[in-house]
């Protein structure tokens, strides 16, 4: 114990502990952007799939008003005839 006290208060161990806290430093600063970054892209694929729920049921909407006629000639549109 008492070897290793020694060895931090010499000039080499003194630059090895001022070097490992710069590098401490950086790898905390540099996994707190990588952190933000994840969050802000977790909120932004949140927000895609918010925008799509409420196309969808917009969509859903807009079919459930439209008559039945008016809805089988949309889908005749969409489905191939192989007749």
């Amino acid at each position: 114990m008492i070897t290793l006290l020694i060895w931090f208060t010499s000039s080499i161990g003194k630059t090895v502990m001022k070097w490992t806290s710069f590098a401490a430093v950086a790898i905390a600063v540099y996994w707190k952007i990588y952190a933000d970054g994840q969050a802000a892209e977790r909120a932004k694929q949140v927000a895609k799939q918010m925008d799509a729920v409420r196309e969808r049921e917009r969509i859903r909407d807009g079919v459930s008003q439209m008559p039945d006629a008016d809805v089988r000639r949309e889908l005749r549109d969409w489905v191939r005839d192989d007749r």
